[in-house]
C-alpha cells in the first residue's frame, strides 16, 4: 500500500468511513424514489422510504411544519431531515429542541427513530450527553436544548434546527430565542415535527403564510406500526374530540380554556343514571385537605358490549376535619345506595401534611372499613381527564340530574393560562371543580387502569378517513 494510500486508510478509520461501500447503501436511501423490492415508497419494512408528505417541502421555505398523528412517523421525518444537511454539508451548526433535556436524549437523539438509529454505519455521529453534543465523521455538530430552559439559546449560533412536540414546550420563548440565533450560513432553516394542541406557538406556526406544512393521520404509517399498538390507539381515540387531533391530527380550538368541550347536559345529565341495586356501587373521594372534600357515587354497566360508568350521586364539603367529612360521606352513600357499598377509593396521597395522610386514612377507615377501602391508581392527572373526555364522547358516561356538584365542576372545569398561552393543567388546585372530577378520574382510573375503555374488539374505521 503507497502511502498517500496508508493515509486515506487512516483517515477512513479515524472518521468511521472505512468499508463503507461493502454496506448495502438502499437501506439507507430514505429519499429515495424506489425500493429494491418494488413497493411503494414508505410500504416496504426492509427500505424505508420516506412519504410524499416527508420530505422537504419544494420552495424558497425557511420554517417546515410536520404537523401530524401519533404515529404518523415525525420522529423518523425530522431525523433523516437533519442526517441529510449533515450528510450533504449544508449544515455545519445545528440545534436540537424539545420538550425537555429528557425528550431529546430518549426521542430525538436516542430513540428508535432518532438520529442515532437513522445514521448509516459510515456517518454516525459521536453522542456525548455531558456535552449535550453530537459530533458527526465530516465535522458537523448538533447540541442540545430544552424548551424548559430558553435562556440556554441565548448566543450559541446555528444553521439549522430541528424542533420536536412543540405543541408540548412551557415557554414559547424558547423557539424565539432559538431563531434569534439561527444567524449562520446563507440558507438556514427549521423543521418543526408535533402532535397539534391548541397552544399559541402552534397556532402561530399555522397561521403564517411563510410556513410550509405537510403532516398526516396515523392510518397513513399503519405497515410500520405494531399491530398491538395501533389496536390500542385506534380504541382509545377514534370517534372521539381527542381523537381527531391525536389520530386525524386537527388543530381543535379550546373555547376559553374549558376543559370538557364536549360536555353536553342534554346529552350526558339524564334520569337514566339512576342506582341500580343489583350493580356493585363505587366510591371515589378526594379529601384534598381535611377542610376541602368531593366524592362521587357510580356504578358500571355493560350495554351492547360496551361498559358505561353511570355516576348517581355526588357530594361535596369544606371546613369540616377528616372524621366527620367521612361520615358526611357514609351517609350520603347509604342514602343513595340504600346502605350497599361494595368499593371506596380516596386519593393515594399519603403525606402526612395532607388531609388524607395516615391519621385522615384511618378515620375513613373507621367508618367505611378496610375491606371496601383503598386508594385509586397513581396516574398522571391529564392522562385521568383525557380519560373522562373519551367516556363523554364515546357515550359512556351519564350523570343523574342529582349531581349539581359534578355537574357545574363539567362546565366550569378550565385549564391555567400563561401569557396567553392555555396550558395542559388545571387552572385553580383548590376549588370545588378540582374536588370532584380529582375524586372522578380516580374512580375511573380504578375500573379502568389501563387507561382506555375497554372494546371486545377494534371498531370499524370509515374507509373515507384512512
Amino acid at each position: 500500500m503507497s502511502g498517500q494510500a496508508a493515509r486515506v486508510a487512516r483517515i477512513e478509520k479515524l472518521l468511521g468511513t472505512a468499508g463503507a461501500e461493502t454496506h448495502d447503501r438502499t437501506l439507507w436511501d430514505w429519499y429515495g424514489v424506489d425500493c429494491p423490492c418494488g413497493v411503494v415508497a414508505g410500504e416496504c419494512q426492509r427500505h424505508p422510504r420516506a412519504r410524499l408528505a416527508q420530505r422537504p417541502p419544494e420552495g424558497g421555505w425557511r420554517t417546515w411544519l410536520a404537523l401530524a398523528g401519533r404515529g404518523w412517523g415525525k420522529t423518523r421525518c425530522g431525523a433523516e431531515w437533519v442526517r441529510s444537511l449533515v450528510e450533504a454539508r449544508q449544515a455545519r451548526r445545528l440545534a436540537l429542541v424539545a420538550p425537555t433535556a429528557a425528550d431529546v436524549r430518549d426521542v430525538m437523539v436516542e430513540g428508535e427513530s432518532g438520529l442515532l438509529a437513522v445514521s448509516p454505519p459510515w456517518c454516525r455521529p459521536r453522542y456525548e450527553p455531558s456535552k449535550r453534543r453530537l459530533t458527526w465523521p465530516n465535522g458537523a455538530i448538533a447540541t442540545t436544548y430544552s424548551a424548559d430552559e430558553p435562556d440556554r439559546l441565548r448566543g450559541p449560533q446555528h444553521d439549522a434546527a430541528w424542533c420536536d412536540e412543540v405543541a408540548a414546550w412551557r415557554y414559547p420563548a424558547a423557539y424565539d430565542m432559538l431563531w434569534l440565533g439561527l444567524r449562520l450560513g446563507a440558507n438556514s432553516r427549521v423543521c418543526v415535527t408535533t402532535t397539534p394542541r391548541a397552544t399559541q406557538l402552534l397556532k402561530r406556526l399555522v397561521e403564517d403564510p411563510t410556513v410550509a406544512r405537510t403532516g398526516g393521520t396515523t392510518y397513513e404509517n399503519r405497515a410500520h406500526l405494531a399491530p398491538q399498538f395501533f389496536a390500542q390507539i385506534t380504541v382509545m381515540f377514534e370517534g372521539t374530540r381527542l381523537g381527531r387531533q391525536e389520530l386525524y391530527a386537527e388543530l381543535l380550538e379550546i373555547v376559553e380554556g374549558q376543559w370538557f368541550a364536549s360536555f353536553d347536559r342534554a346529552k350526558h345529565v339524564t334520569e337514566e343514571a339512576a342506582f341500580h341495586p343489583a350493580l356493585p356501587v363505587r366510591l371515589a373521594i378526594d379529601c384534598g385537605t381535611s377542610q376541602h372534600t368531593g366524592a362521587v357515587l357510580f356504578q358500571v354497566r355493560t350495554i351492547n358490549e360496551r361498559r358505561r360508568v353511570v355516576v348517581f350521586g355526588d357530594f361535596y364539603s369544606s371546613g369540616s376535619y377528616s372524621a366527620a367529612t367521612a361520615a358526611a360521606v357514609k351517609a350520603r352513600a347509604d342514602e343513595l345506595a340504600h346502605g350497599r357499598l361494595d368499593v371506596v377509593r380516596l386519593d393515594p396521597a399519603a403525606s402526612a401534611r395532607t388531609g388524607i395522610g395516615p391519621a385522615a386514612y384511618s378515620e375513613y377507615e373507621r367508618i367505611f372499613g378496610a375491606r371496601v377501602l383503598g386508594r385509586w391508581p397513581v396516574h398522571p392527572v391529564v392522562d385521568g381527564l383525557d380519560q373522562i373526555e373519551i367516556l363523554l364522547d364515546t357515550g359512556c358516561l351519564i350523570i343523574h340530574p342529582r349531581c349539581t356538584h359534578l355537574i357545574a365542576a363539567f362546565q366550569g372545569y378550565s385549564r391555567a393560562k400563561r401569557g396567553g398561552m392555555i396550558l395542559d393543567y388545571p387552572a385553580e388546585t383548590l376549588h370545588p371543580h378540582e374536588d370532584l372530577m380529582d375524586a372522578l378520574r380516580g374512580g375511573i382510573r380504578d375500573v379502568f387502569p389501563e387507561g382506555r375503555r375497554i372494546q371486545p374488539q377494534l371498531r370499524t374505521i370509515h374507509a373515507s378517513r384512512m
